[in-house]
């Protein structure tokens, strides 16, 4: 369906929508929906955004259908008079052209043009300020939790060398670019059963032509909803197992099925794929002792296993090594692993940078290898930056879930 075609298919939604209740509609349009503390949401303001969902999405216009946008429409307007209230607590300043800048980038997702889209919301009578009031308290929010958790986060070179090592393993293989929308199997809608029903919603709706992007900036839970659920490029072994499996079943542009797991349901997206072409280059430095008697080689072996625990920088290896008797060492400089193969590659694919690895034999006696540091190169590859930011990403993530969670618990909130 087109985007025109989702608008037409709306405007006979609304229609039936408002015509149903057209007696008492001007009388409620300045009524109360709800009271978040001292805010109040007007019936007035649900309405505009269960309208601009219908709009925007092509759901179907059968009471269960309102009945469940209704609902997340609610629950969407009192996280946002949460959000918007903490932000005032900071005397934060959100600019128009900053919101709309947000707005287009949105629209522009699924490569529509913001003008169009507002022209056609107001031709049926919803204004586009519902989608920038939505936009605004996410930009708030986000303000919020960097504040907040940004300078507390930090990210070890462990972490980063943890994912390098994985990104190494499956640096041959396809990565993605993915979007997602996470529905979240909460009691207000029916625990995991209702779950899935709204990510076979997705998926109907998706299918039908209602923009992916839109549908994950209203109904998704996960954090990429700010962001029209779009989590950027990932390589398989990167997602949780399901999802993982799920990708490699989808082409370019298909959508999967609704995917269970443990908290909710996943809808994703496969936005691109690609192969690349890379390589890992490992900074070595060899570690020895020389013998080529075969009765001592044993124990040489034993020797050099053991001093993994004493040996744990490369900038003191040389020092380190030089005090101890019968050990030596040499640097191997930057080594790629495409030039390199059997023991030596086996044995430090399985070594973490700043490690040494286990012993192996050599005819001039055992030989281990310190691996001062890898990098997994080729284009599209993200360096250690990259994979520091990715990972702060995630942890703010986290920390904004639970402080929203939180917020939610303190808030006084009546719904009529």
């Amino acid at each position: 369906m087109t985007l025109r075609g989702l608008f037409l298919t709306a405007t006979a939604v609304i229609v039936g929508f408002g015509t149903a209740s057209k007696a008492n509609a001007q009388a409620t349009s300045h009524g109360i929906a709800a009271v978040v503390n001292d805010d109040i949401i007007t019936t007035h303001d649900l309405r505009q955004r269960v309208l601009f969902m219908l709009a925007t999405t092509g759901s179907e216009r059968d009471q269960a259908t309102i009945a469940r946008l209704q609902q997340q429409a609610l629950q969407n307007l009192i996280d946002e008079h949460i959000q918007l209230q903490e932000s005032n607590k900071f005397e934060q300043n959100i600019s128009d052209a900053e919101v709309n800048r947000s707005v287009a980038r949105l629209i522009g997702r699924n490569g529509l043009d913001p003008n169009e889209v507002a022209q056609q919301l107001a031709s049926i009578g919803v204004s586009i300020n519902t989608l920038r009031d939505q936009v605004k308290s996410e930009i708030a929010w986000q303000r919020i939790v960097n504040g907040l958790y940004g300078s507390r986060i930090r990210i070890s070179d462990a972490q980063i060398d943890q994912t390098m090592s994985r990104l190494s393993t499956n640096a041959d293989k396809p990565s993605y670019r993915v979007a997602e929308i996470f529905i979240e199997a909460t009691p207000e809608i029916g625990g995991m059963d209702g779950a899935m029903e709204g990510g076979k919603a997705m998926v109907s709706q998706a299918t039908q032509g209602a923009p992916f992007p839109l549908l994950a900036q209203q109904f998704s839970s996960a954090p990429s909803a700010a962001k029209g659920g779009d989590v950027g490029w990932i390589r398989r072994g990167e997602l949780r197992p399901e999802l993982d499996a799920a990708l490699e079943t989808l082409e370019k542009g298909e959508i999967s099925p609704p995917i269970q797991v443990p908290g909710g349901v996943y809808v994703i997206a496969m936005l691109d794929e690609r192969i690349t072409e890379s390589d890992t280059v490992y900074k070595l430095r060899q570690v020895n002792i020389q013998t080529t008697d075969e009765a001592e080689m044993a124990a040489a072996m034993a020797r050099l296993d053991g001093l993994s625990s004493s040996l744990t920088s490369c900038d003191t290896l040389e020092d380190d090594v030089e005090a101890m008797d019968g050990v030596g060492t040499a640097d191997m400089g930057e080594v790629k692993a495409s030039e390199i193969s059997g023991q030596i590659l086996t044995t430090i694919e399985a070594t973490e940078a700043g490690q040494l690895s286990a012993p192996f034999e050599t005819p001039s006696g055992p030989v281990a290898l310190f691996v001062c540091d890898r990098q997994v190169t080729g284009a599209g590859i993200p360096t250690r930056t990259e994979v520091e930011e990715r990972l702060m990403d995630q942890q703010l993530a986290q920390a904004s879930k639970r402080h929203l969670r939180d917020l939610r618990r303190q808030a006084t909130i009546m719904m009529r």
